[in-house]
């Protein structure tokens, strides 16, 4: 069995992939997870993550076809799985995803989805309930990890009932949250505060402090010895504002000419996850993202171009 997830693997869907490996491979399946990009620094210390590998595009229809089921987890979106996905598409064994978010497209044969779900790792750990298949501590670790980064530590609109719940066995199962919480949000590199204090100095606002918009050029990037894998979660900061209900982060890529990534935030009302799609993304309504095929100003006039009308139209909306 071949397990991957969508590029730039996230704390849910590093905790989905490596969590159901080490639950499959306890009932004697033979499993390997591929990612595309190595592991994330904030996430390295996690349970499994040196045994997963790296997909080489050139190779990726050989490695599909040895496997006799493909799995993506956290995602169902052809974009999202990048290079190989041309290789997925002409794959004929059997396709599954595990995914919580709205945006889904036909690469897969059966899918098992729950947009109401907190994270794809309550989902994961939802099926060993019903199964009535135990889970050790690491796997508890992985799937919590997961749970909390996708709820903002338990912070988001999505931290339901069903969430604490779930987070209450993996406590249960083994997972220690003071400890991940230290290791994942009191560990960072000094290039990454500095950073977010550039961005702190140049964001801009618009509709009445409503919208927040934050840039993250290459000279920013050079100036404070980072790279883009640092930017993750920085879109968080501008929403500490009492006024924002939305915000936007663009970021240019640290080398070459690679797309313009764009995160998109919303504390109520605004679907961002619709407004993903109209640039080719996706995900869920209060958090989505896309990436654009331009310059980092074209990117901005026309994100804020749609942003600022939706905006506009919920504060409209609010006055009613």
């Amino acid at each position: 069995m071949l397990i991957t997830t969508h590029a730039r693997a996230d704390g849910d869907a590093l905790g989905s992939a490596a969590g159901l490996a080490r639950i499959l491979r306890a009932r004697g399946k033979h499993v390997e997870v591929y990612l595309h990009e190595p592991v994330l620094e904030r996430y390295r210390f996690l349970p499994e993550m040196n045994t997963m590998r790296l997909w080489s595009p050139a190779d990726a229809h050989v490695l599909m076809g040895r496997a006799d089921l493909l799995v993506v987890v956290d995602t169902c979106s052809a974009i999202q799985i990048g290079e190989i996905a041309d290789a997925w598409a002409a794959s004929s064994k059997p396709k599954l995803a595990i995914d919580h978010h709205v945006t889904r497209d036909p690469i897969v044969d059966a899918i098992y989805v729950d947009e109401t779900n907190a994270a794809t790792a309550a989902m994961i750990e939802h099926l060993c309930a019903a199964a009535d298949w135990s889970i050790d501590a690491d796997t508890a670790t992985l799937l919590y990890s997961g749970l909390a980064t996708d709820t903002g530590w338990f912070q988001f609109s999505n931290a339901n009932a069903s969430a604490f719940e779930t987070a209450g066995r993996l406590v249960a199962a083994g997972a220690r949250p003071n400890e991940l919480y230290e290791q994942l949000y009191k560990n960072d590199p000094e290039a990454r505060l500095r950073l977010i204090g550039e961005v702190l100095q140049t964001f801009e606002m618009h509709c009445d402090n409503r919208l927040a918009v934050i840039r993250i050029d290459r000279p920013m990037l050079e100036r404070c010895k980072a790279t883009g894998k640092l930017s993750e979660e920085v879109i968080n900061e501008p929403q500490r504002i009492g006024s924002v209900v939305a915000a936007v982060l663009l970021i240019e890529p640290y080398v070459g000419d690679g797309p313009i990534r764009v995160s998109f935030r919303s504390k109520r009302d605004i679907d961002v996850a619709a407004i993903a799609r109209q640039f080719g993304g996706g995900g869920h309504a209060r958090a989505a993202g896309a990436k654009l095929a331009t310059s980092l100003d074209e990117a901005y006039r026309q994100v804020t171009a749609v942003m600022i009308p939706a905006v506009e139209a919920c504060a409209a909306g609010e006055a009613r």
